[in-house]
């Protein structure tokens, strides 16, 4: 497992953890080119792709991204990449048929509906239809061949809203809204349903968990964490829901 520090201290250094190991983090491969906040990454064919951030508070957003191929002996950050069509950070990716896809977020103006996808192959970008509602610190998962947007920040609130994209029609459709505002949440997919972890819903952050069962289209709630996390980030090893931080 890789982990790629992206927080508030802006730091730029890899560090991997062993499962099988006594789970110790180590120093892990070479330190990115650029020290990122709040950028977005995803896995492609054991390629990270890490895209987007934000230099400092207060400073200029990026639109660059890199990639470091874990296929290579001596895998290195490869920044020599064509650059996003948006500056983006506190946006959402995930991965959907081969194409990398960027949801909403905060440019240098203000917060974002629109959406990108990325052909690893092609190495090129192409604009997607906007999100029905402008996100930032949301969430976005693939499941079934759609891309779900969950919750996030719109301008002014926190919000409970959903919504998934088609990219066979191309047009994004709202679900119904999770039982909790949530931003800062993390999501993720086990077993047929999606899975929202935490975040904040604009007084408190949240220990609360609930999923979407995509047979039923409903929202359960989920036993809590242990601790209330906003901004972590989560992943599925051998069935079990793995949470860091926030």
């Amino acid at each position: 497992m890789k982990v790629i520090n992206a927080a508030d201290r802006f730091m730029n250094p890899v560090r991997t953890l062993n499962l099988e190991k006594q789970f110790v983090f180590k120093p892990g491969f070479q330190d990115t080119n650029i020290a990122r906040m709040w950028p977005s990454a995803v896995n492609y064919n054991q390629q990270i792709l890490l895209m987007g951030g934000w230099k400092r508070l207060l400073g200029p957003r990026y639109d660059s991204f890199e990639m470091l191929d874990l296929n290579d002996e001596n895998p290195k950050w490869d920044s020599k990449l064509p650059s996003m069509g948006e500056k983006r950070c506190r946006f959402a990716s995930a991965l959907l048929n081969g194409l990398v896809y960027c949801a909403g977020g905060e440019n240098d103006t203000g917060y974002l509906s629109s959406c990108e996808s990325y052909n690893p192959e092609e190495r090129k970008w192409s604009s997607i239809r906007n999100m029905n509602k402008k996100r930032s610190s949301h969430a976005l998962v693939s499941a079934r061949g759609l891309l779900y947007a969950l919750g996030g920040w719109d301008d002014n609130n926190t919000t409970n809203t959903a919504e998934f994209y088609d990219p066979r029609n191309g047009k994004w459709e709202y679900i119904p809204p999770m039982k909790t505002c949530r931003y800062g949440l993390t999501a993720v997919v086990l077993n047929n349903e999606i899975y929202a972890i935490g975040g904040h819903d604009g007084s408190n952050r949240l220990s609360s968990v609930e999923k979407y069962n995509l047979d039923t289209k409903t929202w359960l709630d989920v036993p809590s964490m242990n601790h209330a996390r906003y901004g972590g980030s989560v992943c599925v090893v051998d069935g079990l829901i793995w949470v860091f931080g926030g």
